[in-house]
């Protein structure tokens, strides 16, 4: 393994590129350390950086995310990925992080549902969930089972909730009125049995 180019990647760092496709950055600084040069065998120097320092480079920058905010796999992944470090490193990263249980998808899943079911719609929550999480069989089904324990605010509430808010009628709203506020939810991902199974009943 060998270099291919070094390029300029942002003002203290390069991007390096090696004759077998992997490509990862580096601090300015580091080219000096190592030696690193395009016209000299850096396959010592390079396997050290692959194997050693980039792990230890990419762990530091996971366990620093992820004391600052609750993250899911995906999440950390495309952090890492943003950073430029290569796709072994970043899951070798992520399967430590998981043994730890410093990452949980389950864990954040669980937590961002509840959350979010005080003021959102399902289809919403699994919108906002979509792009935080690969596995949205997994989502629906956490779903599901915090709905069964009563985990969850009924949406029927949730509805009757944001009608008040927008001074509707129950008793003496019209036709038109009410076809208004049925467009309005919908918009906002509730589902069309429960829109007209509260308004109905109320």
């Amino acid at each position: 393994m060998n270099l291919v180019s070094i390029d300029n990647y942002k003002s203290n760092k390069v991007k390096i590129t090696t004759d077998n496709g992997i490509a990862f950055v580096l601090y300015k600084g580091d080219l000096v350390k190592y030696g690193l040069s395009v016209d000299k065998d850096n396959s010592k120097e390079l396997e050290f950086i692959i194997d050693e320092l980039l792990p230890k480079r990419a762990l530091s920058r996971a366990l620093k995310i992820v004391s600052e905010r609750d993250m899911t796999e995906r999440m950390l992944s495309e952090k890492l990925n943003a950073d430029c470090y290569p796709e072994d490193i970043i899951n070798s990263v992520i399967d430590k992080l998981k043994k730890e249980r410093l990452i949980n998808d389950e864990r954040f899943i669980r937590g961002f549902i509840e959350s979010k079911s005080t003021k959102k719609s399902k289809r919403d929550i699994m919108i906002a969930l979509s792009s935080k999480v690969w596995d949205m069989n997994l989502c629906e089904r956490l779903y599901d089972e915090l709905k069964a324990d009563d985990c969850l605010k009924d949406e029927s509430e949730l509805i009757k909730e944001l009608l008040r808010k927008r001074h509707y009628d129950f008793e003496n709203s019209d036709y038109e009125a009410k076809q208004k506020e049925i467009r309005y939810l919908s918009s906002k991902g509730f589902s069309y049995d429960s829109i007209h199974s509260t308004l109905r009943d109320e």
